[in-house]
C-alpha cells in the first residue's frame, strides 16, 4: 500500500522548547513509565537531544522510497519516526539521506531498523537514533506509508505527537497530553531536586522502604 497523509502539527514551538530542559527519564516518569522506545540508542556524541512533532513513515523491511518522498513533507521542528519492521540486516537510511534532511531542517531520525554510515553522521551533529547499524543499503521500491499511525520499537506513534530523544533513549508524548505531562514533569523534576538536596544534607527520610517491607511481612532486622 502507498499512501500519505497530511499531518497537522498541533505542538506549539514554546512547548517544544519547555521539553528541551527535561530529560526522557523524567517525562517516562511523567508519562507513567509508558511510552518508551525499546532497543533504540542514538549514533552521535555524548550529551545529543532531539526534541520535535512526529512526521511517521512506514515502510517494508529494507526499504526507503517513502523516507525520501517524506523529504517533501517536512516543516521545521518535525522528526521523522520510521517503522522499519525492527529489521537490522539492511540499512535505512545514510548520511547523504540525513544531509538531505538536515538541509530541510528535520530534527532528526528514529528508525525502528538500522542505519549506515555511523561515522559520518556522528561527525554530522545531526540526531540519528536507531536499533543498528549495518553497510548493506536500502532498497528503493515500496510499498509505505506517510503520516499514519505507526508503531515504533513497541511504541504507537502518531503524527504530531511529541518525540523526545537523548542519551538515555526515545520517549513519545501523545500529542493531547503534552500539557498534562510537560506539568507532572516538572512537579516530579522539583521532587527530584530537593530529594538531592537531602541526600547532600543528609536529611533524606528512606523510612518508606522498611514500612513497604513489613507491609509484605518481611520482619526487618538490624
Amino acid at each position: 500500500m502507498y499512501q500519505i497523509a497530511s499531518n497537522s502539527n498541533s505542538v506549539s514551538k514554546e512547548l517544544i522548547e519547555e521539553y528541551r530542559k527535561i530529560g526522557t527519564t523524567i517525562i517516562a516518569d511523567a508519562l507513567g513509565r509508558f511510552h518508551t522506545m525499546q532497543g533504540i540508542c542514538h549514533f552521535n556524541h555524548s550529551e545529543v537531544k532531539l526534541v520535535g512533532r512526529a512526521l511517521t513513515i512506514r515502510t517494508i523491511a529494507g526499504d526507503n522510497l517513502m523516507i525520501h518522498k517524506a523529504l517533501d513533507y517536512i516543516e521545521p521542528g518535525d522528526v521523522m519516526v520510521v517503522e522499519g519492521e525492527g529489521h537490522t540486516e539492511r540499512a535505512l537510511l545514510g548520511d547523504l539521506l540525513c544531509q538531505m534532511a538536515k538541509k530541510r531542517r528535520l530534527e532528526g531520525f528514529v528508525v525502528d531498523g538500522s542505519i549506515r554510515d555511523a561515522v559520518t553522521i556522528k561527525e554530522m551533529n545531526f540526531p540519528v537514533f536507531a536499533k543498528g547499524k549495518n553497510p548493506a543499503g536500502p532498497f528503493k521500491e515500496g510499498p509505505g506509508e506517510i503520516n499514519v499511525q505507526i508503531s515504533c520499537a513497541g511504541v504507537s506513534v502518531n503524527p504530531g505527537d511529541l518525540i523526545v530523544g537523548d542519551d538515555d533513549g526515545v520517549v513519545v508524548v501523545p500529542k493531547d497530553k503534552v500539557v498534562e505531562v510537560l506539568e507532572r514533569a516538572k512537579s516530579i523534576l522539583e521532587y527530584e531536586e530537593n530529594t538531592v538536596t537531602q541526600i547532600e544534607n543528609g536529611t533524606l527520610d528512606r523510612s518508606w522502604i522498611d514500612k513497604k517491607l513489613e507491609a509484605r511481612g518481611i520482619k526487618v532486622e538490624f
